[in-house]
């Protein structure tokens, strides 16, 4: 009985380990998500003057320019497109790990009461067994019990 007593203490703090690895890899990934925003908005700004200039040279009477102006304005509009939808994936991963933390902290509350009542009933279970068994002897030595 301790024996599986002590593996499913391993296996709890195996899984409290495992857990708190979780809790800091979300952690990690939040950081970096925020990080990506910051650099997405940084190139968003970037690519929107670029498109600008180029809509002013445009208008300008040089043809050839005209020409890389309008190839320039294509390939900034295209890269605010990607940068919109890369943030809204962002976005997206960011909601996910707070749902995703959000339900560790609720499972994590949730198998607490559990776990101390599976302690307590092991304790229970001990001490009646011990109290039993102090009994026995006394009943034994007392002789109130036949050998065998």
């Amino acid at each position: 009985m301790r024996d599986a007593l002590r593996r499913d203490i391993a296996e709890a703090l195996v899984l409290e380990m495992k857990a708190a690895d979780l809790a800091a890899l979300n952690e990690q990934n939040a950081r970096l998500l925020a990080d990506l925003m910051l650099e997405m908005r940084a190139q968003f700004d970037l690519f929107r003057a670029l498109r600008a200039n180029a809509e002013a040279l445009i208008d300008g009477a040089d043809e050839a320019l005209a020409k890389l102006a309008r190839a320039d304005m294509k390939a900034a509009s295209d890269a605010i497109s990607l940068i919109v939808r890369t943030l809204e994936k962002i976005d997206q991963l960011q909601r996910q790990l707070a749902r995703d933390r959000d339900l560790e902290e609720e499972r994590a509350l949730d198998n607490r009461p559990v776990e101390e009542a599976q302690a307590a009933l092991l304790a229970l279970v001990e001490t009646q067994a011990e109290t039993r068994a102090r009994m026995l002897l006394a009943e034994w030595q007392a002789g109130q019990v036949p050998d065998g």
